[in-house]
């Protein structure tokens, strides 16, 4: 097989610029667009992350933590299936915080007239993404950061059932446009994160990332791999150059470390067209580049659909059985309703009106669903109890505009 990607305008360079491309500004409409009341759908609700944050939750209860929904189970399930295939090719492809990084990255070749040879610098392996990059040894040692990482998030929301890292997300920060929960260590962390990822490439994915850590066992045993002729390689190096994440390409014939998310930037940077290839295993056959864009956005596309079709309530509540009675069900969406604890606040705004039987909360949808007695109430009355003032029970405390009923059954109210 010949070649299929030459030089930094080939087509592969070019797919990939327009995925991420697409993804960031997609993200960053959602997320403004969510903040300004234009969209019920939050940047949250696409965050695989989420789906392995609500894992305890749905397990031992059937319900999703605070503001996670099928969604980021659907698309963490996607990831997962797309890890196996592809690598962490989700990381180099689609992820936001990804294609930030690598831009800021990229954006330090202007201090390349800095000689690599500077004294300064001598310790540290000047690259072409950034400015510098610690050595092997101390690489290894400053990746196992994002394990203790990823242990206390885990532990911490399993415990409380909130999103305790939010407000330290860059993700969450970035792109929610100072959304719930942020605070302003959040931007202080946030800029800290990016100053980093300036100085040594892709900082945050490759020390902090804590869903970067959780695809790395199924990284390393991914299908597709990056493979290299020995007898046709020249020994340039230029490989190793190009890696993001500082892989010794030229040293191995199988690129199977964990870290690899097939960017392809190393058989871009290759002067020979038949050392460097996509290879799947077992057999390590040659296969096609433009297999990793189409495995990408397939399973992406597929994740993100079949949140539409997986339903799981964030919380129910009965509030009377009326035996004989015919039931009528309402959807409503809200803004003020984000998490569980929001979700059941509005519940709470049901318990006096008469004939509301049931109520069931999908939190990242923002929706709530009523089952009602229509001969004791309608929908209107339900709208006017969601949007009324309410006496706290607990605090006693008078809450005013705390939510509005954005749509009903999908069909939005003008005001």
């Amino acid at each position: 097989m010949g070649k299929e990607t030459s030089g930094s305008g080939s087509w592969l360079l070019l797919t990939r610029r327009v995925v991420q491309a697409s993804v960031l500004v997609l993200t960053i409409v959602t997320g403004y667009r969510m903040t300004h009341g234009a969209a019920e759908a939050s940047i949250e609700r696409f965050c695989p992350f989420g789906g392995l944050e609500t894992a305890y939750a749905l397990v031992t209860g059937g319900t999703f933590t605070c503001a996670t929904g099928a969604g980021n189970l659907t698309i963490f399930v996607a990831l997962l299936a797309l890890t196996v295939v592809a690598r962490k090719s989700f990381c180099s492809w689609v992820c936001p915080v990804g294609t930030v990084s690598e831009l800021l990255s990229r954006w330090t070749r202007s201090v390349k007239q800095l000689s690599p040879k500077n004294g300064w610098n001598r310790a540290w392996n000047y690259q072409t993404l950034g400015i510098s990059t610690p050595p092997p040894a101390v690489d290894r040692v400053l990746r196992w950061l994002r394990l203790p990482i990823l242990v206390v998030i885990l532990f911490f929301t399993f415990r409380t059932g909130e999103l305790v890292f939010r407000p330290f997300d860059p993700y969450y920060v970035l792109f929610s446009f100072h959304g719930h929960d942020v605070q302003a260590y959040s931007y202080v962390l946030l800029a800290a994160v990016l100053a980093l990822a300036i100085w040594i490439p892709m900082a945050w994915c490759r020390y902090l990332c804590p869903l970067g850590v959780a695809l790395w066992p199924l990284s390393r045993v991914g299908v597709l791999r990056v493979g290299r002729s020995d007898a046709t390689c020249t020994g340039c190096r230029a490989c190793d150059l190009a890696c993001p994440h500082s892989i010794q390409v030229s040293r191995l014939t199988t690129v199977d470390a964990g870290e690899c998310t097939l960017c392809l930037e190393c058989t871009e940077a290759c002067s020979s067209s038949a050392t460097l290839s996509l290879r799947r295993v077992p057999g390590a056959r040659r296969t096609r580049a433009w297999l990793v864009p189409l495995i990408v956005v397939c399973l992406a596309l597929a994740g993100v659909a079949g949140s539409s079709a997986i339903r799981i309530p964030s919380t129910t509540r009965t509030f009377v059985t009326i035996p004989g009675a015919e039931a009528a069900r309402v959807r409503f969406t809200l803004s003020g309703v984000r998490c569980v604890d929001t979700a059941a606040s509005a519940m709470d705004r049901l318990a006096p009106v008469p004939g509301v039987l049931s109520a069931t909360a999908f939190a990242s949808r923002h929706e709530i669903e009523v089952e009602y007695d229509p001969a004791k109430t309608s929908p209107r009355e339900l709208k006017d109890a969601f949007e009324a003032p309410f006496q706290d029970p607990e605090s006693g405390v008078w809450m005013f505009h705390s939510f509005t009923v954005l749509e009903v059954d999908g069909e939005r109210i003008e005001r």
